[in-house]
């Protein structure tokens, strides 16, 4: 991927883009990151008769069009739950919470999920529904302060961070045995991390939502925002066994890492070294790389892969 500013007005901003199959794309767009216009040279103007790899490569130019756009000039373009930035100032309030606090704030996500597995009864709000159908339990979290565009964006001052630890992260995580080990060095890694990164914290956090799907449909439940604004990162699980992980609170902050994984795959580019794990992301990063064969499997603990996509530019 390659990206350049072409112009802006009072309203609009342009962008023309190169994507990583060297077809070039023009886009317009509004300083919220509404696409007014988007032409290309690569492919059918009718989705229908594009190809599966070609709809994800068009997708993927827009999706990175507004984080370019995000990037250079520091308009909201993308909703802040699926922003980088976002999602590293969540690791850094999460990663500095104190463990009873993230059990009492996190209880019901982390009770839902638990039901799966200690024999109790599973509800589940939809009424076609079955506990082994694929769910996502999501909480929505609030940070103070907003996480803001700044000279110095906050992936760009973790990653310059973790290079300078990594390789004593690295080393640790391959002599770890087990993924218990490797979740502790992880957690390890990240409090190194928060202590040299800007401070946030958690203001407020939602109550549980869910999606389900059966492979053809997907419903969702609606949970009251507890503040008067979007969220600025959302925590998304599926029904895992938790008692594989001692740590909650670990696993809500690799999902974070692992979403911001996922956000960069599907821009197009590889993510920063940092973010480069296995681990479930987003649900939607995670039926992308289940069904379309230009994603490797990332989000599966139990795989290893070198598979990271595009250099990012």
């Amino acid at each position: 991927m390659k990206a350049v500013i072409t112009g802006e007005s009072d309203e609009l901003v342009g962008v023309n883009l190169l994507d990583n199959n060297d077809a070039e794309h023009v886009i317009e767009m509004k300083f919220n990151g509404e696409i007014t216009a988007h032409q290309q040279d690569g492919y059918s103007d009718y989705p229908s008769e594009r190809t599966q790899e070609e709809n994800e490569h068009v997708r993927q130019a827009r999706r990175y069009a507004k984080w370019y756009v995000y990037r250079e000039r520091g308009y909201e373009t993308m909703p802040r739950h699926e922003n980088p930035d976002s999602l590293v100032a969540a690791m850094v309030a999460l990663s500095d919470m104190a463990e009873a606090t993230v059990e009492d704030q996190f209880a019901d996500i982390r009770n839902q999920i638990e039901s799966h597995y200690d024999g109790s009864t599973v509800e589940l709000p939809f009424e076609d529904a079955h506990p082994d159908d694929p769910l996502v339990y999501r909480t929505d979290l609030y940070l103070e302060p907003q996480p803001q565009h700044e000279d110095t964006l906050l992936v760009d001052q973790y990653v310059d961070i973790a290079t300078a630890i990594q390789e004593d992260a690295a080393a640790a995580l391959t002599d770890a045995d087990d993924l218990e080990h490797q979740l502790l060095e992880l957690l390890n890694y990240e409090d190194r991390l928060a202590t040299a990164l800007p401070s946030f914290d958690v203001e407020a956090v939602s109550g549980m939502h869910t999606l389900h799907t059966d492979g053809a449909t997907e419903q969702t439940t609606e949970v009251p925002s507890p503040l008067d604004r979007h969220p600025d990162a959302r925590i998304e699980l599926p029904p895992v066994d938790l008692r594989q992980f001692d740590l909650f609170q670990l696993l809500l902050v690799v999902n974070l890492s692992a979403q911001v994984r996922d956000r960069y795959l599907m821009m197009g580019v590889s993510p920063p070294e940092p973010f480069q794990h296995q681990g479930f992301g987003t649900y939607r990063g995670t039926v992308k790389q289940q069904i379309n064969e230009m994603y490797d499997r990332h989000y599966l603990f139990s795989e290893t892969t070198d598979k990271w996509g595009t250099t990012l530019f």
